[in-house]
């Protein structure tokens, strides 16, 4: 019988633990425990929920404007068409989560540590990703306009079919992360791609930019 040791640079997907839900009786709390609550079709614009923990819960055509999760906890939650002009979810931690049909114009996400993590068929226009820690994280057909992963610290990180404006990994650290996939429009701080995987064609889109970087020099240059 042969053993097959697990692939280190394959994500491991989401299994949000979902059970029973009860319609949520209100909009979410500050610094309170939500279990197994199912936010559907509602705005929670404005709504203060920070530092607020969320366990088994589902969030389905939601509004977002301007929630405030900062320091918040979701474990085993579901997000489906949510959408928000700019969500504030600052050193926000997720664990199994879903992220699909989603639209933001605005999405802040520093300091935030997810593991688990999915992002599918939807669209970002700006995301600030600084010093984020992603274990286990996908994005699948996703249209992500502006992406800001200055420091950052993903493992086993990978895009499929997405489309990536613009790419920042200044003191980034990389560890199996796939963008060979991905239709990669620039990047920033290449040296910051030190670990990553990226396809032929985009080698040859970046090469200007790895020269830049190496101080290598073109004849006419």
């Amino acid at each position: 019988m042969v053993t097959r040791r697990p692939d280190r640079e394959t994500p491991r997907p989401p299994s949000p633990d979902v059970g029973e839900l009860v319609p949520a009786p209100g909009p979410p709390a500050a610094t309170r425990s939500h279990d197994g609550l199912e936010y559907r079709d509602v705005d929670l614009s404005g709504v203060d929920a920070r530092d607020a923990r969320f366990l088994g819960c589902a969030f389905t055509g939601c509004r977002c404007d301007d929630l405030d999760l900062a320091g918040a906890r979701l474990v085993d939650c579901t997000l489906d068409a949510t959408t928000a002009t700019t969500a504030a979810w600052r050193s926000t931690t997720w664990q199994d989560v879903t992220v699909d049909g989603f639209r933001f114009g605005a999405l802040a996400l520093p300091a935030a540590d997810l593991t688990r993590v999915r992002f599918s068929a939807g669209r970002v226009d700006f995301a600030n990703l600084r010093d984020t820690t992603f274990t286990d994280v996908v994005f699948a057909g996703c249209d992500l306009r502006e992406l800001d992963a200055a420091g950052a610290r993903w493992t086993r990180v990978r895009f499929e079919d997405c489309r990536i404006g613009h790419l920042d990994v200044h003191a980034a650290t990389l560890t199996a992360v796939d963008l060979s996939a991905a239709e990669l429009e620039g990047v920033a701080g290449v040296g910051g791609l030190r670990g990553a995987r990226i396809s032929d064609v985009q080698l040859l889109q970046l090469a200007p930019a790895f020269a830049e970087h190496l101080g290598v020099r073109t004849p006419g240059r």
